[in-house]
């Protein structure tokens, strides 16, 4: 479930979006969050963010941490400006040889056909993001989707999921050219109804000329994903749209 996106991009245009937000890159570095202790600093900014919005039905609390973020196809991610915790999403990479995600979950008759005859999803939840903060400083939503939409490319998945209320709709159709796939729907655990929308892969080029801010370089792409992470502590990492931007 996603929270406040859909003011993004519309003020001042997009040439002036990717302005701000790539002074804001200056400032940002993403980590794959592995230790007890940064897991809880998510848990709590999830329940802060999740809590404040009514999104679920019952307040997270203690629960806003749970066992998909052990799934062994799960990637969760902190973004932090200046060193401070702003944002946060989790993500499954769903296939064949692992098809649970909370999308699935949430629309298993409109997810496990397509599974099955083998595609492959990024599937984005659990995306919450310091609400104070981002009153402050610019383009923090569309930073943290930068996340799934590099391991889109990464893991060469069909799709990009989206499982947000409707009013985030027309955000995702103009940035992500998402179509709908499911919905809406209500369920017991959310407080507003929920629509499944998924932004296809060979829209890559079109959504990276656009807003620049989404390219990234192979060697991030790597540092982000394919990390082993017992191997060493967690890497904090920097992104690189503006020095792809600036080359191409």
């Amino acid at each position: 479930m996603n929270v406040s996106v859909g003011h993004i991009g519309k003020r001042h245009g997009e040439d002036s979006l990717n302005d701000r937000i790539f002074d804001v890159m200056e400032h940002i570095e993403y980590r794959r969050i592995v230790t007890p202790e940064d897991f809880e600093e998510i848990g709590d900014l999830r329940a802060n963010a999740f809590d404040a919005r009514v999104v679920y039905s019952k307040k997270l609390g203690n629960s806003a941490v749970d066992e998909m973020d052990r799934a062994k196809n799960a990637y969760v991610f902190g973004m932090y400006y200046d060193g401070t915790l702003v944002s946060t999403v989790r993500m499954h990479v769903v296939s064949r040889e692992n098809p649970d995600s909370f999308s699935v979950r949430m629309f298993p008759n409109t997810m496990k056909p397509l599974i099955e005859q083998g595609m492959s999803f990024i599937d984005p939840t659990r995306f919450a993001i310091d609400e104070e903060v981002s009153h402050e400083i610019p383009g923090l939503p569309i930073l943290t989707l930068r996340i799934p939409f590099m391991a889109t490319v990464h893991f060469n998945a069909n799709a990009c999921l989206a499982l947000v209320k409707e009013a985030h709709a027309p955000f995702y159709r103009r940035v992500f050219r998402s179509t709908q796939l499911a919905g809406p729907a209500k369920f017991d655990e959310f407080a507003v109804p929920l629509v499944l929308f998924a932004g296809a892969r060979q829209y890559e080029k079109d959504i990276c000329r656009r807003y620049p801010m989404f390219n990234s370089t192979a060697a991030e792409r790597r540092m982000m994903f394919d990390k082993k992470v017992n191997a060493v502590p967690p890497l904090t990492i920097l992104p690189t749209a503006k020095y792809v931007a600036k080359a191409a």
